[in-house]
């Protein structure tokens, strides 16, 4: 029952700016962070002239007089700010972490509307009677989620988002569409796919290729909680189905054992590649990557990030899972700064997979009166569920659960270097399950 309850806060608005990193000085005004209510975005696929424009209309609310913040990586065609034409250009935040698109217009507190227009090119290919495209992301490097395609806000915030599909000739190919958002077919070859609005940047998933292209089993799994949750599989060979589908069922056995419910409404499993990318209820991957990307439903796109610094936890617990759930009576290092680096810093360090898993063990073992790390996760999933999370939650909810005072740990293990210091100078390995694939690469996997 607390499941479905919480499941059904999925439903709610979702108010996040007092998540969001500090305004910072622009010129005369403040640069403000936005609260987006709810997203639009129409996808035309003009076949004739073989690009793709983007139209996306932001509904969104302020606090403070200043210059509004969202991000865009593609260039921008035109913008319109509650009916009248701005200019957006590209700033750096203080420290240089990131970059991200600034109105030029300083508006009042209050609700507004951003209309704007781009073309994507990236992880799209028009073709002559089909189009193939996806919204492929990653975590570990800067502005690799929705930013990426459309105006998006940062991992702060969460709003349902309309994503609307139309060609400019009726009859082209019929095309099948993989995703976690809810699919509802206008017209032929017209669509628009819903998303939940307690999906951040980083949890969509969509991937439309011309019909039939992908060998595909459609089935079902029974969460632990009676819910009949429909499961998607497909592959560039039939080879993989079979055997993703028993490592998933396998895999999705053991983790509704440890942690709880299946949290997401489907589950989408796209077999590619080397390494994986995970969604909220979805994931590219490869065969060994599977268990690690299914954790990653419960924490990163169940359990949410609110920023880079606190995108260490879910690598740490997946690698953790990965290890083979094992404890020990210390960390194994000094110190590090995965959770400390700038507070406009929007990637993961990548000590979360190595050095985080250590500190999940040894949190493994000081929890051991309390049933362990597994019995606290469990409990951190019930409460969080949709819902982000911080370095410093995360320490909190320790210290509730457990009565022990955490701090001198987390300010070693995890906030060892200076609050500023963006990135660690020691060279971290990649990690195989989240290899940083090229354009190219990426470009193959549609």
């Amino acid at each position: 029952m607390k499941i479905l309850v919480l499941l059904l806060l999925s439903f709610s608005a979702f108010a996040n700016l007092d998540k969001a990193p500090p305004s910072f000085k622009i010129n005369k005004f403040n640069a403000v962070y936005m609260d987006i209510n709810n997203a639009h975005s129409h996808l035309y696929f003009d076949m004739g002239k073989r690009e793709i424009i983007a139209t996306t209309t932001l509904e969104f609310t302020t606090r403070e007089l200043g210059q509004p913040l969202f991000d865009l990586v593609p260039n921008i065609i035109s913008a319109e700010l509650d009916g009248v034409a701005v200019n957006i250009k590209e700033v750096s935040s203080p420290e240089n972490a990131t970059q991200m698109r600034l109105i030029s217009t300083a508006v009042e507190a209050g609700s507004h509307k951003l209309i704007i227009k781009n073309e994507i090119t990236t992880n799209a290919r028009v073709n002559s009677n089909s189009v193939d495209i996806a919204f492929w992301m990653s975590d570990l490097t800067d502005r690799r989620y929705l930013e990426r395609y459309i105006p998006a806000n940062f991992e702060f915030d969460q709003y349902p988002l309309e994503l609307e599909l139309s060609f400019s000739k009726i009859t082209v190919d019929r095309h099948d569409i993989f995703t976690n958002g809810m699919v509802s077919e206008v017209s032929p070859n017209h669509y628009k796919i819903n998303f939940p609005e307690y999906f951040t940047a980083s949890a969509y998933y969509f991937h439309m290729v011309k019909k039939d292209r992908f060998p595909v089993t459609r089935t079902h799994f029974i969460s632990v909680d009676g819910r009949k949750i429909p499961m998607t599989i497909y592959s560039g060979s039939s080879w993989y189905l079979s055997s993703a589908e028993r490592k998933a069922r396998k895999v999705l056995t053991e983790l509704e054992s440890i942690l709880g419910p299946w949290g997401h409404p489907s589950l989408t499993i796209y077999v590619a590649g080397s390494g994986g990318m995970e969604y909220s209820g979805a994931t590219i991957t490869s065969m060994s990557a599977l268990g690690h990307e299914l954790i990653h439903s419960y924490f990163a796109r169940g359990v949410m990030p609110v920023r880079g610094n606190s995108g260490w936890i879910d690598e740490a617990i997946a690698s953790w899972r990965d290890d083979g759930y094992r404890t020990r009576s210390n960390p194994g290092f000094s110190a590090t700064s995965m959770g400390a680096h700038s507070v406009y810093r929007r990637h993961t360090d990548r000590k979360a997979y190595r050095q985080g898993a250590d500190f999940m063990e040894y949190l493994n073992h000081k929890l051991s009166a309390q049933g362990g790390l597994k019995a606290f996760l469990k409990d951190v999933y019930s409460h969080k569920l949709h819902h982000t999370i911080t370095t410093k939650n995360l320490q909190n909810m320790l210290e509730s659960f457990s009565g022990i005072d955490f701090s001198g740990d987390f300010k070693q293990y995890i906030l060892g270097g200076s609050k500023n210091k963006q990135t660690d100078l020691a060279p971290v390995k990649e990690n195989p399950y989240h290899k940083v694939l090229t354009d190219k690469e990426e470009l193959e996997l549609l």
